[in-house]
């Protein structure tokens, strides 16, 4: 009887163990976002071809951020198509211009890689739905 209730002490402190390591490496949702992202579009409307985007950046007080690299990544979203990619370069304090080359009709989902001039990454994405020839 004393064996098995070591196994079972240990195997709740084991468990106990487990769950305070999930619980302490969760990501919390709840954080607010201290940068604000904005992005334009030309042509306005996407279309199948080269599109040039603009992105802003600045922080909650309104303050543009320079200095940014921004690496963009288009996808279709079904699988098995080739992604378009491209680098933007800063056109003027903290303002961002890439132009991508969107090949296909359909969905596309354009994902924005930010690493601010302090070292630290931001992701943002822009939905692109049924994406049209000109």
């Amino acid at each position: 009887m004393g064996q098995s209730r070591l196994f079972g002490i240990t195997a709740g402190f084991l468990l106990l163990v487990g769950i305070l390591a999930a619980c302490g490496c969760a990501k919390t949702s709840s954080a607010p976002d201290d940068i604000q992202f904005s992005i334009e579009s030309d042509p306005v409307a996407a279309h199948v071809g080269a599109n040039t985007f603009t992105v802003t950046l600045t922080d909650k007080d309104g303050v543009r951020l320079t200095g940014a690299h921004i690496a963009m990544e288009g996808d279709m979203t079904h699988p098995g198509m080739s992604p378009a990619f491209g680098e933007a370069k800063e056109v003027a304090p903290g303002k961002y211009q890439c132009t991508l080359d969107l090949t296909m009709r359909g969905d596309w989902t354009i994902l924005f890689h930010i690493t601010l001039a302090n070292g630290r990454s931001v992701e943002r994405q822009l939905q692109i739905q049924s994406l049209r020839a000109n």
